[in-house]
């Protein structure tokens, strides 16, 4: 690592005309310059020039969900550049769904941050995102999520993994299934 790397990288704190997208350069040519290459490296340096109300932001993503840079700027950049319309940030917080391939997992990720995104001042309080959330899902599910009564959106989002993580077993199952009476039914006709 660079000798006092933190008086040479730039700091992103989420307000003022220095934005998310030429952060994100600043920093890319800081990793050209001093010749860093390493990912994890890479991506250390770049949460550590997160300041303000940008790290708690960083801090609220689901542990593990970002694992290379590209995902990280992209993610970041998703948050922090939509910051200057507010009224389109809580029209797609209203309207988020999950698509039909998309796993539980990113769905919290997008979800978290689309709300996250909101304007403190405009930001619904987060028993109103516990109901808002499973708005997201098919009915079925989420009738399963607000049957469960979780007291907080993380509660919530943990209980629709497990449910994902238990609806992909139980098909898996029945594909098991299935194939061992195909292959019962084939070898009885033969």
């Amino acid at each position: 690592m660079p000798q006092d790397y933190q008086t040479k990288i730039s700091y992103f704190y989420g307000a003022g005309s220095y934005t998310a997208l030429q952060h994100t350069k600043k920093m890319q040519d800081y990793f050209e310059n001093y010749e860093i290459d390493d990912d994890g490296v890479r991506m250390k340096f770049f949460v550590q020039s997160l300041t303000g109300d940008v790290r708690p932001w960083f801090r609220s993503l689901p542990v593990n969900s970002i694992g290379e840079p590209e995902a990280l700027y992209q993610t970041f950049l998703n948050r922090w550049e939509k910051m200057k319309d507010p009224l389109h940030i809580f029209s797609e917080y209203n309207t988020i769904k999950k698509s039909p391939r998309e796993v539980v997992l990113d769905y919290c990720a997008k979800f978290n941050n689309v709300y996250n995104a909101i304007p403190q001042n405009l930001r619904p309080p987060p028993d109103l995102a516990l109901y808002t959330f499973p708005d997201g899902f098919d009915p079925d599910m989420a009738y399963q999520l607000r049957e469960r009564a979780p007291q907080t959106l993380a509660e919530m989002e943990n209980i629709a993994v497990s449910v994902e993580a238990n609806l992909i077993a139980k098909r898996n199952r029945a594909r098991t299934e299935r194939r061992t009476t195909f292959k019962e039914e084939h070898s009885a006709l033969d």
